[in-house]
């Protein structure tokens, strides 16, 4: 638990002992609506790794980030894809969270966990187009989510000594 008092459960609203005890959650994906939710995710996608990209020049702003996570959390949860509107809705709750004056403290992990959780989503869209030669293994599940609990936590102590 950290000080936000967010544990895996609540990142991931799926059971993390059956995520665990499981090799993959099932998805019950709309087939017929993955091919435009793949095209805007992978838009999104672009966006934040654009935007933590040029970090060095300009801190991504949070703001951006968070609406790019809530669009990709929403499309997700609409076509049934849960795993994907799990972990993009657990890096919106948490980048909402995150002081703007922190961001400079938290570059590193930030910039590291995005990227963790935009390769999962990524994964996870290979999945979809052929589960049966690339399945996300769900120890690359558990390990974003950690990221992020990891993430999490960094903010909440910032926050506290503040």
């Amino acid at each position: 638990m950290n000080p936000y008092g967010i544990t895996l459960d609540k990142i991931i609203p799926l059971s993390l002992a059956r995520l665990e005890a499981d090799a993959t959650v099932v998805d019950e994906v709309d087939g017929e609506l993955f091919p435009f939710f793949e095209e805007e995710a992978r838009a999104e996608l672009q966006l934040i790794e654009r935007a933590l990209l040029g970090w060095d020049e300009a801190p991504a702003p949070l703001k951006d980030l968070v609406r790019q996570f809530h669009t990709l959390k929403g499309a997700a949860n609409s076509i049934g894809h849960i795993r994907i509107g799990a972990l993009a809705g657990g890096m919106k709750d948490l980048l909402e969270q995150i002081d703007p004056a922190h961001t400079a403290a938290l570059r590193h992990q930030m910039i590291k966990t995005n990227i963790q959780v935009i390769q999962t989503i990524r994964a996870l869209l290979q999945e979809v187009r052929s589960p049966k030669f690339n399945p996300v293994k769900k120890e690359q599940i558990v390990l974003t989510v950690q990221a992020i609990m990891c993430l999490w936590t960094m903010a909440g102590n910032l926050q506290k000594a503040a």
